[in-house]
C-alpha cells in the first residue's frame, strides 16, 4: 500500500501542461477529422466538480498530464514517466494492480480543448468513439451527451453535437472513463480468477500463461475519436455480398460475378426528406429515389450488379487479392447529405466437413484451399495500435506463406485497419468473439472465484454482449478477408447468447459466413480438441495424428539475442534455463523451455550460445511442424493454425517475430515449410515428398544431394515429377550414409523447365540427437555484396551471399544503425538464416523504413561458420 500512496502523490504534483486549444478543420461529408492528439488526463478523484461544470468553465491545465488517445490510462502514465517500461525485466511488478488499488485508482478524466472555424449552416456534426473500455460519461460544453452511461469495450458510439458545438471559441470535451466493474484478481490463473469475464471486455488482461497482467485492465479511450458531418439523412452500415458461381481459376477469362449491395439510411430530422441513394463502383452507378418519414430508419437494397470479367479476390499464395472501391451516398436536391466509402473483394467462400480427414475444408471461388495459418492475440498488450504496425504484422504472415489468421477470443475484435491489411495481403480471418474456456467454465479450475456453472453464465450483461456483436459485425463484415465467425475459444458462450447468435444475429446480419460456437467445435475441427503447446521431436509431426483442422497447436520461439537484451539485464540473462529449471525472470517472461534440444548442438554457456542454438531448433521445429501436416494433406488434415505466430508483449514462447517486430528463425522455418510448391524430406519414411498446395499442375524435377560436413557430395539423385494441384507426391527414398559419423546435410532442389524454383536444406545426423558437429564445421567466410537504395524514408536493398569451397551454415542478415548500434526494425527479408553448400549463392531482398541517412545504415551477416 505504501507504493500505491507514493504513486498517488506523484500524480498530484504532475507538471502544469500548457493549454493547447488546437484548431480543428471540420470534415467534409464522407470524411472524418480525428481527435487523436491534444488530450489531457487526470485522476477522477482529484476533480471535485462534475462534467457539466468542468466543461462549462475555462480549462486550467494545472495538475493535468498529457494523455495518449487512443490509448489507456496506463499508457498515459507510462508516457509521462510515472512507471518504468513494463516489458523489461520484472518492471511490471512495480505498477500497482487494479485489484489491489481498487477501481478508483485507474478512473480518469480525459479532456480535449479544441476550436473550430465557422461551421456550415444546415449541417449536422457527429462525435464518434470507436472504442472505450469500460464505462464512460461524455460531456461537451456543459452538456452530458450520453443519456445512459456507456458500457462495453466493443461498442461504437456516435453523438449529434450540432447544438453544442461552438464556432470561433474553445470547445471543451471531457470523458470520464471507468475500469471494468470486475477487474478480477491477477492470481496466476488464465484470466486470473475469471471475474474479468463478467464484463464484455478482453479477457487476457489479468494475465495468461504467455503474458503478465495489464495493471489497469486496459482502461481508457482505446480507439479513435473523430468528428464527421452529414445532412439530414445518414448512410450507415452498408453490406456487400459477392457471388462467384462455379469453379474459378486465378487467371484467364472469368465468367460473370454478382454483387449484392444494401445499406441503412436514416432521416435524423423531424420533417420528411426526399432524395436519391447512389452507389458507384467499377464504373457503374446504381440509384434509388425515395422519401423518408421523420426519424425513419430504413434498409435499402440496390438492384443486383452483374460484373463482367471480374477481378477475383484470392487468398495468399493462391492468386491475387484484387479489390474494388465503392462509394454509397445520399443526395437531397442535388446536394450531398452523407457518403460512405469502402473497399470490397469479389469472392465466394464455402466449406464442408470433408472425408477422409473429417475436418472443415474451405473453398474459395469453388477451389479447395489448404489452410496453414496462425493464431493472433493482439498487436500490443497495452493497445498501442497503429495501421503501420498492423500492416507489418499482416505482411509478415503473408511472407510466411500462411493463408489464415485466427483472431483469438481472449483478446479483442481488431480494428478496421487490421482487416484492411488482411484484404490487401490475402489473409483469411478466423474471427473469435469474446470468450474463452479458461474463463467461461470449460473445466474446474482452483484459480477461479466462481463455480464452473456460474462461469457458464458469463458475462453478466447478455444484452450488452449481443448489442456489441451486432455493432462489430456491421463494422467488419464487408472485408473479403473475413472468412468465418467463432463464438469463443474452446468453449461455447452462455446458452442463450450462443442460441441468439446462431438463430438470429448472424442469419440476419451476415448469413453468408460460417459460424462455429467455439474454436474446437466439431462443426469446425471435425473432432473436439487442440494443442499441444510445447516442443516436440521432429518425427512427432509426421507420425502423431492430430485434429483434422487443429485451431491451435504450438511450440517454442525464443527471440534473437538483441531482443533478449531488451527484455532482461545481463545478469538476468546469465541465469540460463537448465533443463526444467527456469529462473524467475525467464519464467516471468513465460519461457517455455527447450528441454534438452539446445544441448544437442553444444554446451550452452552464454546467452549468445543459447540464442544461437535456439534459432537452429526454432527453424527445424517449425519446418517439421508444417511439413508434417502437409505430409498428410487432405488424408488427415485440411488446415493447421499455429499457436501462436506473435506475442503482444515480451514473451519468450510461441512466436515467429517478437514484440519489437524482429523476426526469428521460426519465421523462416514456417515460411519454408509452407511453400506453395515444396520439396520436403519425410524424416520418418526417409522419402522425398513433393507438396503442391497451389491451384496449378506442374511438371518439375526434384534433385536430392547428400553432403558430408566437409562439403563433399556422397549421393545425388534426380527425378521428374508431374504434380497436380492440391496434392502430395511421395517420391524416392534417401539412403542413410554408411561412412558418415555425425552431422551431414540433405539438399533438395526443385526445378521447373530447367529454372530454379526453390531449395530445402536439412541438417541430419547419424548420431541420435547429436548436432554438435555443426559447431565444428570447417570455417567458411562467404563472399558478401550488399546494395541499398533510398527513396525518402523507404529503403530497398539486396544481399548476395556466396560460399566458395565449404558449407556456410545458417547465415543471418540484420540491419543496424552504425552510430547507435541499435537494430533497425521492422525489416522485411525475402529469406534469412540461409545455409549454402559449396559454390552456392543466394540473393536476399530486403526493405524497411528509416529516417536515418543511408551512410548511417549497416547490413550485417552473421554465420555459424565465419
Amino acid at each position: 500500500m505504501k507504493k500505491v500512496l507514493f504513486i498517488v502523490s506523484i500524480v498530484l504534483i504532475a507538471y502544469i501542461a500548457p493549454v493547447n486549444s488546437q484548431s480543428l478543420q471540420l470534415p467534409v461529408t464522407g470524411e472524418k477529422t480525428l481527435l487523436n492528439s491534444g488530450w489531457y488526463a487526470r485522476r477522477a478523484n482529484e476533480i471535485k466538480i462534475d462534467g457539466n461544470v468542468l466543461t462549462s468553465v475555462p480549462f486550467n491545465a494545472a495538475g493535468w498530464i498529457k494523455a495518449r488517445v487512443p490509448g489507456t490510462v496506463l499508457t498515459t502514465l507510462l508516457e509521462n514517466d510515472y512507471f518504468p517500461a513494463p516489458e523489461f525485466s520484472m518492471n511490471n511488478n512495480l505498477i500497482p494492480d487494479i485489484y489491489e488499488t481498487g477501481n478508483e485508482f485507474y478512473t480518469f478524466w480525459f479532456m480535449r480543448p479544441f476550436e473550430v472555424e465557422q461551421r456550415q449552416d444546415g449541417r449536422q456534426f457527429w462525435l464518434n468513439f470507436r472504442g472505450i473500455n469500460y464505462k464512460a460519461d461524455i460531456f461537451l460544453n456543459g452538456k452530458r451527451l450520453n443519456n445512459n452511461t456507456h458500457e462495453g469495450m466493443f461498442l461504437r458510439k456516435s453523438f449529434n453535437i450540432t447544438p453544442y458545438l461552438k464556432a470561433g471559441e474553445t470547445n471543451l470535451l471531457a470523458v470520464i472513463v471507468y475500469p471494468p466493474d470486475y477487474p478480477g484478481n491477477a492470481n496466476g490463473g488464465q484470466g486470473g480468477d475469471a471475474q474479468i469475464a463478467r464484463n464484455v471486455t478482453m479477457q487476457f488482461t489479468p494475465g495468461w500463461d504467455w503474458i503478465q497482467p495489464v495493471r489497469d485492465r486496459n482502461t481508457g479511450i482505446w480507439d479513435e475519436v473523430s468528428i464527421t458531418t452529414t445532412g439530414n439523412v445518414r448512410v450507415q452500415h452498408p453490406y456487400v455480398v459477392t457471388k462467384v458461381p462455379g469453379v474459378r481459376t486465378p487467371s484467364g477469362t472469368q465468367k460473370d460475378a454478382l454483387v449484392k449491395i444494401s445499406t441503412e439510411v436514416e432521416n435524423i430530422s423531424t420533417s420528411p426528406q426526399t432524395g436519391t441513394l447512389i452507389c458507384e463502383t467499377n464504373g457503374v452507378k446504381l440509384t434509388q429515389s425515395f422519401t423518408l418519414s421523420p426519424r425513419e430508419k430504413r434498409q435499402v437494397a440496390f438492384k443486383d450488379l452483374v460484373v463482367k470479367q471480374p477481378r477475383l479476390w484470392w487468398p495468399n499464395g493462391v492468386g491475387k487479392p484484387e479489390l474494388y472501391d465503392m462509394r454509397i451516398y445520399f443526395e437531397i436536391d442535388g446536394k450531398l447529405s452523407d457518403s460512405h466509402s469502402l473497399r470490397y473483394g469479389i469472392r465466394e467462400i464455402s466449406s464442408e466437413l470433408s472425408q477422409p480427414s473429417g475436418g472443415r475444408k474451405f473453398y474459395v471461388n469453388g477451389q479447395p484451399v489448404y489452410m496453414p495459418g496462425g493464431n493472433y492475440i493482439a498487436s500490443d498488450w497495452l493497445l498501442r495500435l497503429s495501421p503501420e504496425r498492423y500492416r507489418t504484422e499482416i505482411r509478415y504472415h503473408a511472407e510466411m506463406n500462411l493463408r489464415m489468421i485466427r483472431v483469438w477470443g481472449g483478446a479483442l475484435l481488431e480494428r478496421p485497419e487490421f482487416y484492411e491489411a488482411c484484404d490487401e495481403y490475402g489473409m483469411l480471418v478466423f474471427q473469435d468473439l469474446w470468450g474463452s474456456g479458461d474463463c467461461n467454465g470449460a473445466w474446474e479450475d482452483p484459480f477461479k472465484l466462481d463455480s464452473r456453472s456460474r462461469r457458464w453464465e458469463y458475462p453478466d450483461n447478455h444484452d450488452l454482449f449481443i448489442e456489441s456483436v451486432e455493432d462489430q459485425v456491421k463494422m467488419i463484415r464487408n472485408h473479403p478477408s473475413l472468412c468465418l465467425w467463432c463464438g469463443a475459444n474452446e468453449w461455447p458462450l452462455a446458452k442463450d447468447i450462443d442460441e441468439k447468435l446462431k438463430t438470429d444475429v448472424f442469419p440476419r446480419l451476415d448469413p453468408e459466413r460460417l459460424f462455429a460456437s467455439y474454436s474446437t467445435d466439431s462443426v469446425f475441427v471435425g473432432q473436439r480438441g487442440d494443442g499441444p503447446y510445447s516442443i516436440q521431436e521432429p518425427e512427432w509431426f509426421f507420425t502423431y495424428r492430430s485434429f483434422p483442422f487443429n485451431p491451435e497447436a504450438g511450440s517454442i520461439g525464443s527471440p534473437e539475442v538483441e531482443s533478449m537484451r531488451e527484455i532482461m539485464t545481463e545478469e538476468e540473462l546469465s541465469r540460463l534455463p537448465r533443463g526444467r529449471r527456469v529462473d524467475g525472470v525467464w519464467q516471468y517472461h513465460r519461457d517455455l523451455g527447450y528441454g534438452n534440444h539446445l544441448e544437442r548442438y553444444g554446451e550452452v554457456k552464454t546467452i549468445e550460445d543459447y540464442c544461437k542454438y535456439a534459432q537452429a531448433v526454432n527453424y527445424d521445429q517449425y519446418r517439421s511442424f508444417m511439413e508434417g501436416w502437409t505430409s498428410h494433406l487432405w488424408e488427415w488434415y485440411t488446415g493447421i493454425l499455429i499457436w501462436k505466430t506473435q506475442n503482444p508483449w515480451t514473451s519468450l514462447r510461441g512466436q515467429m517475430y517478437d514484440w519489437f517486430l524482429d523476426v526469428n528463425a521460426s519465421f523462416y522455418g514456417v515460411k519454408k515449410g509452407c511453400e506453395t510448391l515444396h520439396p520436403q524430406y519425410n524424416i520418418v519414411t526417409k522419402k522425398v515428398e513433393l507438396v503442391n498446395i497451389s491451384l496449378t499442375n506442374h511438371n518439375v524435377t526434384v534433385k536430392a544431394q547428400l553432403y558430408k560436413s566437409d562439403g563433399s557430395i556422397v549421393f545425388t539423385k534426380e527425378e521428374p515429377a508431374a504434380t497436380e494441384a492440391n496434392t502430395i507426391l511421395r517420391l524416392f527414398e534417401i539412403p542413410k550414409p554408411d561412412d558418415i559419423d555425425g552431422v551431414y546435410f540433405l539438399k533438395l532442389t526443385l526445378l521447373e523447365n530447367g529454372s530454379f524454383v526453390t531449395d530445402n536444406i536439412y541438417w541430419l545426423t547419424t548420431k541420435p540427437n547429436d548436432y554438435s558437429g555443426l559447431t565444428r564445421l570447417p570455417k567458411a567466410t562467404p563472399a558478401i555484396t550488399t546494395s541499398l537504395q533510398q527513396t525518402g524514408v523507404n529503403y530497398t536493398g539486396t544481399v548476395n551471399i556466396r560460399s566458395e569451397k565449404n558449407i556456410s551454415f545458417f547465415n543471418r542478415i540484420k540491419v543496424f544503425d552504425k552510430k547507435s548500434g541499435k537494430r533497425i526494425l521492422p525489416v522485411h527479408y525475402s529469406d534469412n538464416y540461409v545455409t549454402l553448400m559449396p559454390g552456392d549463392s543466394k540473393e536476399i531482398k530486403l526493405d524497411f523504413t528509416s529516417s536515418l541517412p543511408k551512410e548511417q545504415i549497416e547490413i550485417v551477416v552473421e554465420s555459424w561458420t565465419k
